[in-house]
C-alpha cells in the first residue's frame, strides 16, 4: 500500500522578503547562519502579507543599495519563494453594538 502526499498547490506568485544584516546583532556568526535564520522567519513573514510559500526558497546577500526595500541597510539577506494567495479564515470580526 502506498502513501499518497498531498499534492502542493501550484504557485501563482513569487514571494520576495528583504532582511536587513546588522552587525553585532542577532546570534548568527556566519552567511549560511544568516540565511538559515532569514529561511527559518520567511512563512511568517509570507502569512503577514496574506502568502503562503509553497515550494523551496532561494536565498542570497545582497548589496542594500541595490534592493529595493533594503532601507537603508549596507547589506540584506533577500529570498524569493515560490507562493499562492493565502485562504481567508472564514470567520468575521463582530463590529460591535
Amino acid at each position: 500500500m502506498s502513501v499518497r502526499r498531498p499534492k502542493r498547490p501550484t504557485a501563482t506568485h513569487t514571494f520576495r522578503a528583504v532582511w536587513p544584516i546588522v552587525e553585532g546583532t542577532g546570534t548568527a556568526t556566519t552567511d549560511p547562519e544568516l540565511i538559515l535564520q532569514a529561511i527559518g522567519d520567511l512563512p511568517s513573514v509570507a502569512h503577514r502579507h496574506n502568502a503562503t510559500i509553497v515550494g523551496p526558497p532561494r536565498a542570497c546577500i545582497a548589496d542594500g543599495r541595490r534592493v529595493p526595500g533594503s532601507g537603508g541597510a549596507l547589506q540584506v539577506i533577500v529570498i524569493e519563494a515560490p507562493a499562492v494567495p493565502a485562504t481567508g479564515r472564514g470567520y468575521r470580526h463582530n463590529s460591535g453594538g
